[in-house]
């Protein structure tokens, strides 16, 4: 299942990537136009919200493809990931998709679930 998780955190993050850079074309070239260092709010009390939003939506991608390695990892080494990682994602991926219903965090919830498993499966295993 972990396995699975992983595969799934992956595709997750090539989505994302792709509609970030659908969505926030305009941001990101601006980002990268004005030389990156510093051009995300280089004026803290005149903040520009709508790179604040790329960035910040383009760099979760990064957490997604860490916790996908992390899954593959795990499975390569047959252990199970501590439950509470699963829990977080879970209850992440509920508060978002709450906030935001027509949004991605959908997608987390079943790798989640799967983490979940996973531990409790491996946890009931060990207490036999």
């Amino acid at each position: 299942m972990l396995k699975f998780s992983g595969y799934w955190l992956l595709v997750t993050s090539i989505i994302h990537v792709i509609v970030g850079v659908w969505l926030y074309a305009e941001q990101l070239s601006e980002i990268i136009n004005s030389g990156f260092f510093n051009s995300i709010t280089p004026n803290p009390f005149a903040p520009n919200f709508a790179r604040e939003d790329a960035f910040w939506f383009m760099t979760l991608t990064a957490f997604l493809v860490i916790l996908a390695q992390l899954c593959l990892w795990a499975n390569s080494q047959k252990i199970s990931l501590p439950e509470s990682v699963g829990w977080n994602l879970l209850i992440t991926s509920i508060i978002g998709a709450v906030a935001i219903p027509i949004s991605g965090f959908w997608l987390l919830m079943p790798p989640a679930c799967l983490m979940i498993a996973t531990s409790r499966k491996a946890n009931h295993q060990i207490d036999i």
